[in-house]
């Protein structure tokens, strides 16, 4: 027995919107948890390298540098390699010298084992002891969630199904 237009368009909305419960709508991106020297630090010695501990493992995507740790000295020098090595949850980079003291700034982007990339940023001070920034994170998001390309695909389904159903109709009578 067919389906009415009305239970048609009840099922059609129901699956919809089970669909899009089903879909996560957050997934957990990895979080800084330490680095050497540490953040807000105040060292007295200029390191040799930097490195940065996150909660979760880090991935690289083909072979492009999807990895990096950019430090600037106090007056805006970059004083980091492009030598970025990654062990598991960790990224180091080797650092030039530097003799101008100060705060010295920290930007850093991985991206997490799932996927998606992590930006943030944190001071350190060499030389003097001046108050350092407290860290900040940024979560780069996708431009479209994926709630969208489902939502975008029912309604192109139900679309379809409406022109077979009423082109069956008309040519019954």
């Amino acid at each position: 027995m067919p389906l009415s237009i009305k239970g048609m368009v009840t099922t059609i909305s129901i699956s919809v919107f089970a669909l899009a419960l089903a879909v996560p709508t957050a997934v957990s991106h990895t979080s800084f948890v330490s680095s050497n020297p540490a953040a807000g630090s105040v060292v007295m010695q200029w390191p040799d390298q930097i490195s940065i501990e996150f909660d979760e493992d880090l991935i690289s995507i083909g072979e492009e540098k999807a990895n990096f740790i950019v430090v600037n000295n106090s007056v805006g020098d970059q004083v980091s390699n492009n030598d970025e090595n990654i062990d598991s949850n960790i990224v180091t980079v080797s650092l030039s010298p530097n003799q101008v003291e100060g705060p010295v700034l920290v930007f850093y982007r991985v991206v997490s084992a799932d996927g998606h990339p992590v930006e943030g940023e944190f001071t350190f001070t060499y030389g003097q002891d001046q108050p350092a920034k407290v860290i900040e994170e940024v979560v780069v998001k996708d431009k479209f969630p994926i709630s969208i390309y489902i939502a975008s695909a029912a309604f192109i389904a139900s679309g379809i199904f409406f022109a077979i159903y009423s082109y069956r109709r008309r040519n019954r009578s």
